[in-house]
């Protein structure tokens, strides 16, 4: 019986030590409608979430509290909050008022903010970042993670190295960039005076890139890839001024009757109409080196 008893401490006390310990915090402090709060979490998950309150409220779990250390400053202006080291993962849940300024940084945490109306600066270098919502202005940085912004911005930059880009609904001035991800846009919807995307422009080095969707009346687009397939979808009812070019690759134009015609500069294909009267629209411009440009339909 004793020896029993003796088995059971011991496995008992195995389990403890095989079990990952946890630790959990939960703190709230004032801040303004339009403040700051600064988030760092080296591995793990972030969440911020937009609310009608004026504060900041962290919901953490530490994996290892041994080695990982949770800390807090500020005042009702700006509140940073954070965890210091590497080891394990971390979850951070943090409520902020919607017109808060946001600052992320990480280096492997998957990044999702969600209904803050202020701007945000996120940066992962191999977590995947989402952003839902209408805010002001995004920079979003990974080098392999994915990027995905869904809702409406005025003011929109993300960049990655491999990790890809989708980035959905309505932007008065958009930003995307990669060197070997896809990038997809899906625009969509009226933001801040504007239908669609009113002005972007869109770069890759090998990755694909495909925009479809609506664009405002007097909008900008600027696609270009150095190898990469470019695919631009829009409605029949589009009034815009295409100018495309490929050095490499081929045009395909199934959107009009237009069709391309050799480069009068050397090797490659050029295609330049206007599906309205010209000047009374949205303008389009595609540029490939090796890849090449497709024209349809949406």
């Amino acid at each position: 019986m004793n020896r029993s008893r003796v088995w059971l401490a011991f496995a008992i006390a195995l389990l403890a030590r095989q079990a990952p310990a946890q630790a959990r915090i939960e703190q709230r402090w004032p801040l303004d409608s339009s403040g700051s709060v600064r988030i760092v979490n080296p591995s793990g998950r972030v969440r911020v979430l937009g609310w009608d309150a004026d504060s900041v409220a962290v919901s953490a779990r530490l994996e290892r509290p041994g080695g990982r250390r949770f800390s807090a400053a500020g005042d009702a202006h700006v509140r940073t909050v954070g965890v210091d080291t590497a080891a394990g993962g971390s979850e951070l849940l943090v409520h902020v008022p919607r017109g808060a300024t946001v600052w992320v940084k990480s280096a492997t945490a998957t990044i999702e903010v969600e209904g803050v109306d202020g701007t945000l600066d996120l940066s992962s270098q191999g977590g995947n970042i989402r952003v839902v919502g209408t805010p002001q202005d995004v920079t979003a940085e990974t080098m392999d993670g994915s990027v995905e912004v869904a809702g409406g911005t005025a003011r929109a930059r993300v960049r990655t190295v491999s990790g890809d880009i989708l980035l959905r609904g309505a932007s008065q001035d958009l930003g995307a960039s990669t060197l070997s991800g896809r990038i997809v846009v899906r625009a969509a919807g009226w933001q801040r005076g504007g239908t669609g995307v009113q002005r972007g422009k869109v770069e890759s080095v090998t990755g694909d890139v495909r925009f479809e969707g609506e664009l405002g009346r007097g909008g900008v687009v600027e696609i270009e890839s150095q190898s990469g397939t470019i695919e631009v979808r829009v409605p029949a009812s589009t009034l815009a001024d295409f100018d495309l070019l490929t050095i490499g690759g081929a045009i395909s134009n199934h959107l009009s009757d237009a069709q391309p015609k050799p480069r009068a500069a050397g090797a490659g294909q050029e295609l330049r109409f206007s599906s309205g009267a010209a000047g009374s629209g949205a303008q389009i411009t595609a540029r490939s080196f090796k890849g090449g440009i497709l024209l349809e339909r949406k």
